[in-house]
């Protein structure tokens, strides 16, 4: 009986993975189609010389100083004690300050992060007379272009998102590592079942407005744009994808975020276009809580 029960562990293992390939695979090849056709329509990829400029490594760490510093503040002002009977302190957070919080510290950080850049454009135009490169976009082009642009990316990495998820999950598995939603997943599911909408309509906010503009300003528009300009694009890429994937709480996430942040930098290296990569996090972050609200049993 534990024999027949291993064989199909294993044979469901297998197909796992083998189902997983083809989704990434095709993906990979989706992907591959769209780079050349932002080619075809847009200038060439390579970006201009001053596109780094003017980031610098003490406004890049001003800006990340910001970031965990304003995540750590809301987690402290939204948190509350209480003493149990046994001498034991209870830590309690009230959800809808949360996210509440996190929404005014990730929309002051974005608004930092664009006043900052046109600052230090201006220092760079009266010090040289060469302009940097727009902060929303490094070789022009319509906003709806850019939209439209993310929203094509998404539907070309859906497979791939869903390949490497069930990989990074086989992996995990077989390291005996504990698989656990991220903590924001588990909130988004408790309170669609508890009907909560304190907690619903903040997180919504949150999540596919805020979170994907203040991410997408900080590691793709200041992190990977000044790393691409000291280090290249592969080592920008993995080191802001890293990075991007170890602010986010769960081991099972790491490295589909990962991925999702890779696919964000390239965009955003192929077509120069911040609005693209922010539509594209954005969607994802749809897609994920249209998948919670429908499935909120199985999370």
């Amino acid at each position: 009986m534990e024999t027949t029960i291993e064989e199909l562990a294993e044979a469901s293992a297998l197909s796992t993975f083998f189902v997983s390939v083809v989704f990434l695979t095709i993906s990979i090849f989706l992907l591959r189609a769209l780079g050349r056709s932002i080619q075809k329509s847009t200038q060439p990829t390579a970006p201009p010389a001053n596109s780094t400029s003017p980031w610098n490594i003490s406004t890049v760490l001003m800006l990340f100083g910001f970031f965990l510093l304003g995540q750590m503040a809301v987690l402290t002002f939204a948190s509350s004690s209480s003493p149990e009977p046994d001498g034991t302190v209870t830590i309690e957070l009230d959800q809808t300050s949360v996210f509440i919080g996190l929404s005014v510290a990730n929309l002051a950080l974005s608004t930092l992060a664009v006043l900052t850049y046109r600052l230090l454009q201006k220092q760079q135009l009266e010090n040289t007379e060469q302009p940097a490169a727009s902060f929303w976009s490094e070789s022009g082009g319509h906003p709806f272009s850019a939209i439209r642009l993310g929203i094509l990316a998404l539907l070309c990495w859906i497979p791939g998102h869903l390949g490497l998820t069930g990989l990074w999950s086989l992996c995990l598995e077989g390291l005996d590592v504990e698989i656990n939603a991220q903590e924001s997943v588990q909130l988004m599911s408790d309170a669609l079942k508890q009907s909560d909408w304190s907690v619903i309509i903040p997180m919504w906010i949150y999540g596919i407005v805020l979170a994907p503009l203040a991410e997408e300003i900080l590691f793709r528009g200041v992190l990977f744009r000044w790393l691409r300009g000291h280090w290249g694009f592969f080592a920008a890429l993995a080191v802001s994808s890293v990075a991007f994937a170890l602010v986010h709480d769960s081991v099972a996430s790491w490295l589909p975020i990962a991925a999702l942040g890779g696919l964000c930098c390239w965009l955003y290296h192929r077509s120069g276009q911040l609005l693209a990569t922010i539509t594209l996090h954005a969607a994802f972050n749809s897609c994920m809580f249209l998948l919670i609200s429908l499935l909120p049993e199985g999370i």
